[in-house]
C-alpha cells in the first residue's frame, strides 16, 4: 500500500453545516483508514483557503482535496466569496513546493477553465481532478461520499499513477452520473481523459 499526506479544506454553505454535509469528514476518514497523513481544514473565506493551500505546500502534502460549491467560472467559499479560477490559481503561487494532485469536489469541479488557469502559471498541480456534469447531475454530497473511498483507495494500492486515475474516473463513472475526469500535466499542457471521443 501507498501513503500519502492529504490536505481536506470545506468551505461549505451555512445549511451544509447545519446539516451536517461535510464530505471533508468522509475523506478524512478515508485517509485514516488508509493509515495516510491528512488534515482538515475549514476555509470560510479566501485568505484561509490561501492559508490551506501555504499549508499543504510547506508541509509537504502530496494531496489537496478542496470541498466547496462552483460552477464552470471557479468555486464559491462559505463566505460566499466567488473565486475564479486564475484567482485558485493564484493562491498556489510563490511557494516552493505544491501538491502533486488537486481535488476539487464541487459542482463543475472538472472544468477545463481550472486547466487553462495553471497552465499559465509557474507552479501546478501535475494532476487535477474533479467532475464536469452540471445541473441536474451536478456532484452531490452523497455522490461524492460513494466517489471518493473509489479514488483514494485506488491511489494507496496503485500510486499517483496514470493508471489509477484512469480506473478511478472509470468506475466512479459507473455508479453516479457526475462525469469525473482527470487532466495530468504532459508536454505543456493538461490532457484530459476520458478524452472527448471517450466521454460521450
Amino acid at each position: 500500500m501507498k501513503t500519502y499526506k492529504i490536505l481536506i479544506a470545506e468551505s461549505v454553505f451555512a445549511k451544509d453545516f447545519y446539516k451536517n454535509n461535510r464530505e471533508g469528514q468522509v475523506v478524512e476518514a478515508i485517509a485514516h483508514v488508509l493509515h495516510w497523513q491528512s488534515e482538515y481544514k475549514i476555509a470560510l473565506d479566501k485568505s484561509h483557503l490561501c492559508k490551506a493551500i501555504k499549508v499543504a505546500a510547506q508541509d509537504g502534502y502530496d494531496i489537496f482535496h478542496i470541498s466547496c460549491h462552483g460552477d464552470a467560472d471557479g468555486i464559491q467559499l462559505t463566505d460566499e466569496t466567488e473565486v475564479s479560477w486564475d484567482d485558485l490559481a493564484d493562491c498556489f503561487q510563490g511557494l516552493n513546493h505544491i501538491p502533486k494532485a488537486l481535488v476539487i469536489s464541487s459542482c463543475v469541479g472538472g472544468d477545463s477553465g481550472v486547466a487553462h488557469a495553471f497552465r499559465s502559471k509557474k507552479l501546478r498541480p501535475t494532476v487535477i481532478f474533479g467532475a464536469e456534469a452540471q445541473d441536474p447531475n451536478e456532484i452531490t454530497f452523497s455522490g461524492a461520499c460513494i466517489s471518493w473511498p473509489i479514488l483514494y483507495t485506488l491511489l494507496a494500492r496503485t500510486g499517483l499513477t496514470p493508471e489509477a486515475f484512469k480506473e478511478a474516473v472509470a468506475k466512479m463513472n459507473l455508479i453516479t452520473k457526475h462525469e469525473f475526469v482527470y487532466r495530468r500535466w504532459q508536454d505543456g499542457k493538461y490532457r484530459r481523459y476520458p478524452v472527448r471521443s471517450q466521454s460521450k
